[in-house]
């Protein structure tokens, strides 16, 4: 299971003489994407790239060659109890484990005087991935501080107020602020009150409440500063993938709706969007206007833009994810099997809005569905420690499950991505696996994530 490196839990490398790398940094869940860069690079180039994984996931198998696996918990975990542990860390702490890697820096430092320079494909850019700062890297998105900045959600309130429509909210700079201002909207916001701190995601550091008593059941409570904002009751939750290029020049991939469970847990999303056609217009005009405040304060690079419409129709604004999200890679697979042939990827625009501030020639929108495409995903997140009691292999990758629908006349196919293994012990929170669905119709999409859940749920026993 160790790597002969101290500090890397897991390594296959295996270079090549005749292949220029790039490294990739972050979860497996992105690491799809990276087929995408390579063809962007080689095309750009005209040389052969290939990928260099860095990544935290503990799996029985790995989807290529070049993985390197960098996970303290786990290794602590596997010298304590001798199990294997599939267990997540936080964005932050991994960008700083790498960054500290003497592995890894080795390494970048090889590939920077045998190739000149060296890109980093992010699915976050952060200020704590300092390994960014080595001379001859590149950086293959955002620039940190500015997306730190920006994923603060009371940084975003401020900087989008009165450019795209918000919901009522209220800072509060301590516990007894969150309290008071609870009490003094509880009766005026009585559909509930959404309670976050400035920094979360996918439900984490959020919770819904009707009165100030329920704040009890939510301790310990931060010392941090929260919002509240009014809770708006709907059925809808679109999610919007763009890219900026700059404050001028904004592409807008296409419309989603995310799954939410239990009002506030991101678990996966659809497309195509049920949004009328008018409300699918207004939202794609509401995520540009907040891709071109983004372009104003530095900003180029994919991001993601949620919102809310209401049972009256009503559009709200939700968060900027300013890093990719979960659809990043079914809306790089939408886009190669909608467009024409040569049209620039998702990973080719930002490649361009990164390097020379403007997005490539030759890119489309798609302004309506797209005949006989759907797609579903589904998140399949573990709330108490369980075992898995055998592996659920990847038949194919995403990209080629699209294809098959789209291009092969399979009515529907599903497949299950990123299962860590058999006899792995999955930690609370950890992802078991991911469910992705493409059909020609929306009902065999239903069919197929049930028994993607069916199969993840009998692959695993609960920890006693």
């Amino acid at each position: 299971m160790f790597s002969d490196q101290e500090d890397v839990l897991f390594s296959d490398l295996h270079l090549k003489e005749d292949v220029l790398y790039f490294f990739y940094v972050g979860e497996i869940k992105a690491d799809c994407l990276n087929q995408f860069v390579a063809e962007t690079l080689g095309k750009i180039h005209g040389r052969k790239f290939e990928c260099i994984s860095i990544v935290p996931d503990i799996m029985e198998s790995y989807p290529h060659r070049n993985i390197m696996v960098i996970n303290p918990l786990a290794k602590n975990l596997y010298n304590q109890t001798s199990r294997k542990y599939s267990c997540r860390m936080g964005a932050k702490e991994f960008a700083c484990e790498v960054s500290r890697s003497a592995a890894v820096r080795r390494l970048a430092e090889m590939l920077i005087a045998r190739q000149g320079r060296l890109y980093i494909h992010v699915y976050e850019s952060l200020p704590q991935l300092e390994l960014c700062q080595l001379p001859g890297t590149v950086l293959l998105g955002p620039e940190g501080s500015i997306s730190s900045i920006w994923n603060n959600k009371l940084y975003q309130l401020q900087m989008l107020s009165g450019q795209v429509p918000l919901m009522d909210y209220r800072i509060c700079k301590n516990v007894r602020e969150l309290y008071a201002g609870v009490e003094s909207v509880a009766q005026e916001w009585s559909e509930g009150i959404f309670v976050s701190r400035p920094y979360s995601a996918a439900g984490a550091n959020s919770f819904i409440i009707r009165s100030a008593p329920e704040l009890e059941d939510q301790e310990p409570l931060s010392r941090d500063t929260y919002f509240i904002s009014r809770y708006v009751p709907h059925e809808l939750d679109p999610t919007v993938l763009g890219v900026v290029g700059n404050e001028d020049d904004v592409f807008i991939a296409a419309i989603a709706d995310q799954e939410i469970e239990n009002k506030n847990s991101f678990r996966g999303s659809a497309f195509p969007s049920s949004l009328s056609h008018k409300e699918q217009a207004e939202v794609r005009e509401h995520a540009r206007m907040v891709g071109r405040v983004l372009g104003r304060s530095g900003y180029r690079g994919i991001f993601g833009c949620d919102f809310i419409v209401d049972n009256q129709g009503r559009i709200f604004f939700v968060e900027v994810n300013a890093r990719k999200q979960g659809t990043t890679m079914e809306m790089c697979c939408t886009l190669e099997n909608a467009l024409p042939p040569g049209a620039p990827s998702l990973m080719e625009m930002e490649y361009h809005a990164v390097v020379h501030n403007r997005l490539p020639p030759g890119r489309q929108e798609i302004k309506e569905a797209i005949q006989g495409l759907f797609w579903r995903t589904y998140n399949f997140k573990v709330e108490r420690e369980v075992v898995t009691n055998y592996f659920l292999p990847m038949d194919e990758d995403e990209r080629e499950l699209f294809r098959q629908v789209r291009q092969k006349g399979l009515e529907h196919r599903m497949i299950i991505v990123e299962h860590p293994g058999h006899k792995r012990c999955v930690m609370p929170g950890s992802f078991l696996g991911r469910i992705v669905a493409v059909a020609t119709n929306r009902e065999d999409l239903d069919r197929d994530i049930s028994l993607g859940k069916f199969m993840l749920e009998e692959s695993i026993t609960i920890r006693e």
